[in-house]
Order: C-alpha cells, then structure tokens, then sequence
C-alpha cells in the first residue's frame, strides 16, 4: 500500500471505489429488507395460487419501482 501513498490520484480513486462498493452493499441490503414485506403479503393474499420467494419479491419491487416510479416534472 506503500504506492498508494505516493500515487494521490491512486488513493483518491481507490477511496471512490470502496464508497461506491460500500453504497451498491447497502442498497442491496436494503432492497432486501424491505422485499419481506412484499413476500408476506403476496403470499397472504395469493398464497394458494402462486408463492414467491424473497428474491421474486425484491424483483417485483424493482419493476414496480420503475413503472410506478417518480416522474419528475419542471412546472
């Protein structure tokens, strides 16, 4: 780590990875966290037709994300 310390642009870099890396852990983290809710209730309202796992509900949270997603409008 030694050329890191002499290299300043190096270590700047380094330190923007290891923050990005940090905040895409997280995110992930999160997303996870609050996709149990979704699970639950799919699996109590149509349990007898189709149950989802928690990875199928952190992806149904994406697409619901996208779709119903923030509009962002200059009025």
């Amino acid at each position: 780590m030694s050329v890191l310390r002499n290299v300043p642009i190096l270590r700047k870099l380094l330190e923007i990875v290891y923050a990005m890396l940090l905040v895409v852990i997280l995110s992930v983290l999160v997303g996870l966290i609050l996709a149990f809710p979704v699970m639950w209730l799919w699996n109590f309202i149509f349990g007898s037709l189709y149950k989802i796992n928690v990875f199928q509900a952190w992806a149904l949270n994406v697409l619901a994300g996208i779709l119903f997603g923030q509009k962002n409008s200059n009025k």
